[in-house]
């Protein structure tokens, strides 16, 4: 182990990571309950997709968790309006999540790592992912802006003293990036 490898072993342990954040891989190593899940918004297969969407836009969520006998069995999220509902032309009052959930999604479990998630994340894509016990019921969601917000409380200096490289670089006028 080098010297600069022993000193940052030292400094992480007498820190603490609750008094001082010190970035390193271990962090990877963190479960995924740092990330503090939110509750998800939940459906059944056949509630409306118009009632769920309505759901998650009142809960600002990205996403809604179907389940059926207590059992995650799909995934519906704002994507899936877009490309499934929306870009289709089709009226969703008239269809029920079965018709256009993602079934059997992919999920993490409570003993998940940050990285393991993270690299969920990228690797497939996903913007979210539904959490489950260890019976496989439904524990929360976590999303890919939990990771970013959990990793830059890392760093917060350093990002908030970032100077704008552009008038383009402004903070966006709402939620919706418009």
């Amino acid at each position: 182990m080098s010297q600069e490898s022993r000193e940052e072993e030292r400094r992480y342990e007498e820190a603490g990571r609750d008094e001082a954040k010190i970035l390193d891989s271990r962090v990877l190593n963190d479960p995924v309950p740092v990330l503090k899940p939110k509750a998800a918004v939940t459906a059944t297969p056949d509630d409306s997709v118009l009632d769920v969407v309505k759901e998650m836009a009142s809960k600002h969520c990205s996403c809604a968790l179907i389940v059926e006998d207590e059992q995650l069995v799909g995934i519906f999220t704002e994507r899936d309006a877009l490309t499934r509902v929306l870009s289709e032309g089709r009226d969703a009052s008239g269809l029920t999540m079965r018709e256009v959930m993602t079934p059997d999604p992919e999920r993490l479990v409570l003993g998940d790592t940050l990285g393991f998630a993270l690299h969920k994340m990228s690797v497939g894509s996903f913007r979210n992912l539904p959490i489950v016990d260890d019976r496989g019921l439904p524990a929360g969601v976590v999303s890919q802006q939990d990771g970013v917000k959990y990793l830059v409380g890392f760093f917060p200096s350093e990002i908030i003293s970032q100077p704008p490289h552009s008038f383009e670089q402004r903070p966006p006028r709402s939620q919706y990036g418009g």
